[in-house]
């Protein structure tokens, strides 16, 4: 789990908290929150000073419960939420969607409709997989789910901003498959690093749906939402309309964001009795009502920003130890996450109708909880921290640069200020706020030639390319 909105996320692409140093506001201490904390603290913390209304269910022990907060606070007290009450807010869940998409595949794959390498030109028959570049139509269902099939954001170059959600709400099936046929991947041929594509798994949810002969929708109702009785998990509202927490962006009202060929990347309503609904239903296992593909969709297939995904289903911590799944989501007006602790049968929904609320906090603290690392200062030679100065690449778009100032070390991340570090062993240091840790490598002669970050489950590696990086002034 990683501690700020992504660049993506921004744009209202991205479904997780993407960069693992956040900017300096952020690097504070987070409240104590942990999956056993009260839903209602959880729920005030979540939306914090923002308008609207927001929602926690947590699965313990198999029994939900529920807060709720609101901004600006109700004249009295709202009533409690009830698990079955029809009076359950519904808020859009956004690139949660993507999770139910995910589940489509595990189920095909499991019913031996699809195999995970079939690729979209097998699966595409006669005119469609006619129009298709020879790239394009030698990306696997594999590499989709997991955002490896090199993808872009969005069709036609829309990466962001008001041209991202009027393409979601434009782009019915005919000028989906006409995009398709102009898309042009980012890489010459798959796979690539993964990278976030909305437009991706939109296809994987499309292609699932003409292979099936059916509709991506009609697929969720009759596969997931009938079965296990999630009857507020829509596309269309119809008469629940009136049920949809009003939404915002910050102090602006939104309208809700309808779509058509976009569905199976952000197009789900849902309320937090039915995502617990859902989320029971997978810690169940193979024993459970999704049978083995709930095993499967959790299993994973790909790397990805230092750690794993499953069905797109992100998965943090490591191979055989505690575990944790997410995925997050966010529309114009509405502020999702979703979150399962098998180790403990946990699990956590947060639905807020605010596109601006500070979900970033419940990650953090529920991170540190689960992935703690030493604390203790223990002292060191200030001469040494010249050894750590430089520049240390992550990726093409990310580069570490640490610095010595008044006898402390600092870093920063790309396009964002510098922090102090806590050395907390032989070339380690780390930021206790927050629960990570940065460890450095050494090389032939012993100098330092890499770093890694490790926080909330998540680890990533970067090179040194640089010797010199300009210290802050003081």
């Amino acid at each position: 789990m990683r501690l700020s909105c992504s660049a993506l996320a921004r744009r209202w692409t991205a479904a997780w908290l993407a960069a693992l140093l956040p900017a300096a506001a952020a690097w504070t201490q987070p409240l104590p929150i942990t999956l056993a904390s009260d839903p209602a603290a959880i729920a005030k913390t979540a939306l914090g000073a923002e308008r609207g209304t927001l929602v926690v269910g947590v699965l313990r022990g198999g029994n939900a419960a529920y807060g709720v907060a609101h901004n600006p606070e109700l004249a009295a007290a709202p009533r409690a939420i009830e698990p079955n009450s029809a009076e359950q807010p519904m808020f859009e869940i956004g690139s949660v969607t993507k999770v139910f998409t995910g589940l489509l595949l595990a189920q095909s794959v499991e019913r031996g409709e699809v195999k995970l390498d079939d690729t979209v030109g097998q699966l595409l028959a006669g005119k469609l997989a006619a129009r298709l570049s020879p790239a394009v139509a030698s990306v696997t269902l594999r590499q989709l789910v997991t955002h490896t099939g090199c993808m872009p954001v969005m069709a036609d170059g829309v990466a962001g901003g008001p041209a991202l959600a009027a393409q979601f709400r434009a782009f019915d099936k005919a000028a989906f498959w006409d995009a398709l046929s102009r898309i042009r991947l980012t890489a010459p041929a798959p796979p690539c690093e993964a990278a976030y594509s909305n437009f991706g798994m939109a296809l994987l949810g499309q292609v699932l749906a003409e292979r099936l002969g059916t509709t991506w929708g009609e697929l969720v109702r009759a596969r997931i939402t009938e079965p296990l009785g999630m009857n507020d998990t829509v596309i269309q509202l119809g008469d629940k309309a009136s049920r949809m927490a009003p939404a915002f962006a910050g102090d602006r009202r939104q309208r809700l964001l309808d779509m058509a060929a976009y569905a199976p990347a952000s197009a789900l309503r849902s309320t937090a009795a039915d995502m617990l609904t859902l989320s029971r239903a997978i810690l169940a296992g193979a024993s459970g009502p999704l049978g083995p593909a709930a095993v499967r969709m959790l299993t994973p297939l790909a790397r990805y920003e230092g750690a794993e995904i499953g069905y797109a289903v992100m998965v943090r911590g490591p191979e055989g130890g505690r575990r944790t799944y997410y995925h997050a989501g966010v529309t114009e007006g509405y502020r999702t996450l979703w979150l399962l602790a098998p180790d403990t049968g946990e699990a956590l929904i947060v639905l807020g109708s605010n596109a601006r609320a500070p979900l970033q906090s419940v990650m953090l603290a529920i991170g540190k909880s689960r992935y703690p690392v030493p604390t203790a200062p223990v002292p060191i030679d200030p001469q040494r921290l010249a050894d750590y100065e430089g520049e240390f690449r992550i990726n093409r778009a990310k580069t570490l640069g640490f610095a010595v100032r008044s006898g402390r070390l600092l870093v920063r991340e790309t396009g964002r200020g510098y922090n102090a570090l806590t050395p907390i062993g032989s070339d380690r240091f780390a930021v206790t706020a927050i629960g990570a840790e940065v460890r450095f490598r050494r090389g032939e002669g012993n100098a330092v030639v890499g770093v890694t970050l490790a926080q909330g489950g998540s680890r990533l590696d970067a090179q040194r390319v640089g010797e010199a990086v300009a210290a802050p002034q003081d």
